[in-house]
């Protein structure tokens, strides 16, 4: 391993772990991965871990349909399950939907309109209202997210990648490398930096010395995530619901368990501290998802509550990554891959190997869209479905 090309990546999530897993295979600098709390355990290990290839733009799309056979590929070790995605939306989106549905189909996803009654026959379980348009994903599903970026660690660690546990305190521009400067005052210095470090990306830029003013457009939204027991009338495997009528998803998982979130874009607009986030779901906030999912799907009128907790997004302002250098902060040799706005996981395959081509300087054509400078120039080419922020 070439020690004087030395790539440190801080932040060992599924993204994280997955650049290191692609940078092993394309060169030979050695590679340090640093993560404080152990591989997968910051908001990898919060994911819904949802594998879908529903996306609103042609280029993200892409790379959903890169990830997901990569987790097809790798079933076993990632915990992936097919079940199949159904998406919903109202009348006023129904354009949209079929616009959008036409332009999967054009990328060889295997997604179909369905009408209310295909839909009703297809999926008695669920009910469908006059108006509604559905579409399905066949091939989506769910995976493991833990078990995803420990594959990744382990890989490029046997390749070898020198994995630290260690907490980053700051990051420094010294003579043309980038200095690490970890919370006992160990100092690592690489030629190259990538900071995959999710919500905690302005706290760590923060430290490093910089204002207000020059940190990067993104906040940290904590998004509840309800667990509710299911009745055995829809046990077993189902379809994922993106209903993106009242704003909810529903993930049904293993046997009898049904996670979901909330897709309202007013959680987006929050804005909170990563190492203060809520402790407790309130319970009225579960009691409005329970009626909601109890009309859409009414055998879950008898489904007792297990759980619920908080995941937090770092959402960026159209909700799409920044994958770039950070040059314009003075930092020209340090990368980052971040503000990921709840896509991080089910894109991290594809995100290792983009973010592996922008560190070694190879021409890719996804980095275009990604780029810091969107945000002060107005150009960001990402659309979504409208008040629905996290679908991208």
């Amino acid at each position: 391993m070439n020690k004087d090309k030395r790539i440190i990546i801080v932040g060992a999530g599924s993204t994280g772990s997955s650049v290191a897993y692609h940078l092993s295979k394309i060169t030979d600098s050695e590679i340090i991965l640093i993560e404080k709390r152990g591989i997968g355990s910051g908001m990898t290990a919060f994911s819904s871990a949802i594998v879908r290839t529903h996306y609103s733009n042609e280029i993200v799309a892409k790379m959903a349909l890169e990830s997901r056979h990569i987790f097809e590929s790798n079933r076993e070790n990632l915990g992936f399950y097919r079940t199949g995605m159904i998406t919903i939306v109202p009348d006023s989106l129904k354009d949209r939907m079929e616009e959008n549905v036409s332009m999967l189909k054009g990328l060889g996803i295997n997604e179909q309109n369905l009408t209310e009654h295909e839909a009703s026959r297809k999926f008695p379980w669920i009910n469908f209202d006059e108006g509604e348009d559905i579409s399905y994903e066949i091939d989506s599903g769910y995976a493991d997210s833990v078990l995803t970026a420990n594959y990744f660690a382990k890989n490029a660690i046997d390749s070898g990648v020198k994995f630290i546990r260690d907490d980053v305190y700051k990051i420094e521009n010294e003579q043309g490398r980038g200095k690490v400067v970890l919370k006992d005052g160990k100092i690592i210095t690489g030629t190259k930096v990538v900071l995959c470090t999710n919500v905690w990306t302005n706290k760590l830029l923060s430290r490093s010395g910089f204002g207000e003013e020059e940190l990067l457009p993104i906040k940290v939204s904590p998004h509840p995530v309800i667990l509710f027991k299911r009745p055995n009338t829809i046990s077993g495997l189902l379809p994922i619901v993106s209903d993106l009528v009242d704003k909810d998803y529903y993930k049904f998982e293993g046997e009898s368990l049904l996670s979901g979130g909330n897709l309202r874009s007013e959680l987006d607009n929050t804005n909170i501290d990563p190492d203060n986030p809520p402790l407790e779901v309130p319970m009225d906030y579960v009691s409005d998802y329970a009626e909601r999912i109890s009309k859409r799907i009414p055998d879950m009128k008898e489904a007792g509550f297990h759980s619920a907790y908080y995941g937090m997004y770092d959402n960026t302002p159209d909700f799409h990554p920044i994958i770039d250098s950070l040059t314009s902060l003075g930092l020209p040799n340090v990368y980052c891959c971040v503000g990921l706005s709840g896509h991080g996981f089910k894109l991290s395959p594809a995100l290792g190997r983009i973010v592996s081509n922008l560190i070694m300087d190879k021409k890719d054509p996804a980095l275009g869209y990604f780029r810091l400078l969107r945000f002060k120039n107005g150009n960001s080419v990402f659309k979504n479905y409208e008040g629905i922020g996290t679908v991208g």
